[in-house]
């Protein structure tokens, strides 16, 4: 059994075709299909069957899968480990980030970083905890910055940061905006637009309802992303859970207001998680600690966005190389972005591409 042919069965899995993994792996059908052979004469039992629309894992093939993710994380580490040991490298670091946090707390720590360590190389994901956590487990990251449970998973570390707060909003033209006082039952009727079931947030504003056995909140529209949410907001009658922080930046330019209903106000932990047991390279010490710092100086108030982005066309004080190592060919024009003004370098960050690499 040789890594070559766990990469290439992983592969497989992922596309469910040969002839697309093959195109990933950029070999042609016919050697893909020897080393899957090789692969399945050292295991002693057929990995894949032939499905309707491409080929399925068997019972070994499912069993083999979640160790040859494993392995494949460990040889990476390993490598990693061992380059930066034989380079005194501060080494590459994969950071996830949530949406609040990518755009409000990060712009503060990638900058101060980069102008202490110019080496250091960060690559970047933005998305919501559910999808940030599946790719922490798989090994695809290093850190996740996030919201955090209460309990950490059994495979996690986490240690709690900060707090933000979490509040309903709605159009500023909601009748409900006019009430004096608004209560939890008065929300059974109202649509709203929310993340996916697996987000923390979702999971809270559910288990309120719950708590005065209510239905939860229903969803009409599901939303991945916090911009979407608050723009479905403003322009119809629905109902959004979001960070009490995003609405000072945000309304003068969409039509957005807090709605205040006492029981549904989340103080929100912010925290790092990582992989029990994973090897975090050195650069996560120095990040680790620059989160900490950003953390403190944010203590007790609202997180606040970076400084506005310079004027297209006006001089750029430094500059950088960035590269944006997305697999997709969606476009990306209206990603938010940040620059991370450093001595010697700038970087333009963006958020919601999901694999951004930052390099000086």
């Amino acid at each position: 059994m040789k890594l070559k042919q766990l990469a290439l069965f992983v592969t497989i899995a992922e596309e469910g075709q040969i002839g697309r993994a093959a195109t990933r792996a950029g070999m042609s059908q016919p050697a893909l299909t020897k080393q899957l052979k090789g692969l399945e004469q050292a295991v002693g039992s057929p990995l894949f069957e032939r499905g309707r629309s491409g080929v399925e894992l068997t019972q070994a093939g499912m069993l083999l899968l979640a160790r040859a993710r494993g392995i494949l994380c460990s040889a990476d580490e390993a490598q990693r480990e061992l380059a930066e040991l034989a380079t005194g490298a501060i080494g590459r670091l994969r950071v996830g980030a949530g949406p609040t946090m990518a755009e409000y707390l990060l712009p503060q720590v990638v900058g101060g970083l980069l102008s202490r360590f110019p080496g250091i190389e960060l690559r970047v994901m933005s998305a919501l905890n559910d999808v940030l956590f599946e790719n922490l487990r798989a090994g695809e990251l290093d850190l996740v910055v996030s919201a955090i449970p209460e309990t950490a998973p059994e495979d996690f570390e986490q240690e709690l940061l900060m707090h933000d707060e979490l509040v309903v909003v709605a159009n500023t033209e909601h009748p409900l905006l006019r009430r004096s006082r608004v209560r939890l039952q008065d929300l059974v009727e109202e649509s709203w637009v929310l993340p996916p079931p697996r987000v923390l947030a979702r999971q809270w504003l559910n288990q309120q309802f719950g708590k005065q056995r209510l239905q939860p909140p229903r969803a009409s529209v599901e939303a991945d992303s916090e911009i979407s949410v608050l723009a479905i907001v403003s322009t119809t009658s629905l109902l959004g859970f979001q960070p009490r922080s995003h609405l000072p930046a945000i309304n003068t330019r969409i039509r957005v207001a807090e709605l205040h209903v006492p029981e549904l106000c989340w103080r929100r932990p912010i925290g790092v998680s990582w992989r029990k047991g994973a090897y975090l390279p050195q650069a996560s010490r120095h990040f680790t600690a620059s989160l900490r710092e950003t953390a403190a100086r944010s203590s007790g108030t609202a997180l606040r966005p970076p400084p506005a982005r310079r004027r297209k066309g006006s001089p750029c004080p430094t500059s950088a190389r960035w590269r944006d190592r997305s697999s997709t060919s969606r476009s990306r024009s209206q990603a938010p972005c940040f620059e991370a003004n450093v001595p010697g370098g700038s970087s333009i960050f963006c958020l919601e591409s999901p694999s951004c690499l930052l390099t000086m």
